[in-house]
């Protein structure tokens, strides 16, 4: 059997308007991540406070945050990528309305930007504040970010975790009961926070985080992280089945080829339950049916391929 051609020499002699709808495919839908995730708050356990942790996150936000690779591939494609995107400037908050305006030690500047094909992600919990210097609104500046993209916006869950980030991370006896009811006014932050989301009809909430430690290659050729692989963090509701499956299957296999500083937990929470947890959460902190309704649970797959958390040869 033949092998299949990578080449097609007549390309440049196809209307120009069919190579630009071709470029026009080659385009990521991508979740630009407003801000930098930090490893030590996102895969923080009472088991496992100073690591290690299952990857460092911050290469796999710097290389979603690049222009797609078209981009830089020739001057057509170039151009195609740039009808609709752009590099945000290194303060883009000043086009931003009052409510909106969010400064943050972690804020992810001078990101590519495709209002037309991108969701947008906050990666903010307010245990972030303690250790960085924020100012602003991160829900407001949420909510103002995702409807001005065609695709919305996704969120941490603990965004919507009151308790938790109220009480001390070093003390595991403020705990409450499980299943203690938690009932307090909403304070006028929190009425801001909730008049900002209530403006989107739909949000995905990142329950999960699952890293897929692979090299570029053989993730690109999944297609599960864009076509030409430059898609590299993806929020999957969990009502796609099919592609929660897939990146599932492709995490643990490529756990699997190697040893590993510290292996991640594939175990699969019912997707009944996690849409509880949710709803839960969401009536916890704001008390909206309305807002319980618009959050779906969601969960966030990552491309690492810089393999942070595998066992390098000759290390013990």
């Amino acid at each position: 059997m033949s092998t299949p051609t990578t080449n097609f020499p007549l390309f440049p002699k196809l209307p120009a308007e069919l190579r630009e709808e071709i470029w026009r495919y080659c385009l990521p839908h991508r979740y630009r991540e407003l801000d930098q995730p930090v490893a030590d708050i996102v895969f923080w356990t009472p088991e496992n406070r100073d690591g290690p942790f299952p990857c460092n996150l911050w290469h796999t936000t710097a290389i979603n945050s690049r222009p797609p690779v078209i981009s830089r591939i020739c001057h057509e494609s170039r151009c195609v990528a740039f009808k609709t995107g752009r590099t945000l400037p290194l303060d883009p908050s000043g086009a931003w309305p009052v409510e909106a305006q969010w400064q943050h030690d972690l804020m992810n500047n001078k990101a590519w930007q495709d209002r037309a094909r991108d969701a947008v992600h906050l990666n903010w919990v307010s245990t972030c504040d303690i250790e960085y210097v924020s100012s602003g609104n991160p829900l407001g500046c949420l909510s103002w970010d995702a409807s001005h993209n065609s695709v919305g916006g996704s969120m941490m869950i603990r965004c919507l975790d009151r308790y938790f980030d109220q009480h001390d991370l070093d003390d595991e006896d403020h705990s409450p009961p499980p299943g203690t009811p938690v009932e307090w006014p909403l304070s006028p932050d929190e009425l801001r926070d909730l008049e900002a989301l209530e403006r989107q009809a739909k949000w995905l909430v990142v329950v999960r985080i699952v890293i897929v430690h692979s090299d570029f290659k053989a993730a690109a050729m999944t297609g599960l992280f864009g076509l030409l692989g430059d898609a590299r963090v993806q929020v999957v509701d969990l009502s796609e089945e099919a592609r929660v499956e897939a990146f599932f299957d492709l995490a643990k296999a490529c756990e699997s080829k190697t040893a590993v500083t510290i292996a991640q937990d594939f175990h699969r929470e019912p997707a009944d339950s996690m849409r509880e947890r949710l709803s839960k959460s969401t009536m916890d902190r704001f008390s909206s049916q309305k807002l319980a309704e618009a959050m779906r649970p969601a969960i966030m797959f990552r491309l690492c391929t810089q393999m942070c958390n595998h066992v390098k040869q000759g290390l013990h």
